[in-house]
């Protein structure tokens, strides 16, 4: 039962990660004969498991873009002293690093 529960659960999470919506992957369950409690607690955990993945890979992508953000702070107050490129360092790193921090929040939101 318990390799059973495994492929299933898998087909699952490549249902959500293809975008499949909760109801298409339900009824493609019990179309399969699985029972509904079976399928709704499933399903429960898959999603919760889907989302568990999704918030972590947000949450680094946000942390990766305030290292960045602050590695620009750091080489635009330095940047004065070593003349290196101010626009590049203060427009260029800031802006990948906001990129990063948004796209994030768009993993975690």
């Amino acid at each position: 039962m318990a390799g059973l529960s495994d492929t299933v659960s898998n087909h699952v999470l490549d249902m959500l990660n293809s975008g499949s919506s909760r109801e298409q992957i339900e009824s493609d369950l019990l179309l399969q004969g699985h029972d509904d409690n079976f399928v709704k607690e499933l399903l429960h955990e898959c999603v919760k498991l889907h989302y568990a993945k999704r918030r972590t890979q947000g949450l680094t992508l946000i942390l990766c873009g305030a290292v960045i953000c602050f590695l620009s702070f750091l080489l635009t107050i330095t940047s004065s002293i070593t003349h290196f490129s101010f626009p590049l360092v203060l427009y260029g790193l800031t802006t990948v690093g906001i990129l990063f921090v948004f796209t994030g929040f768009m993993k975690v939101f």
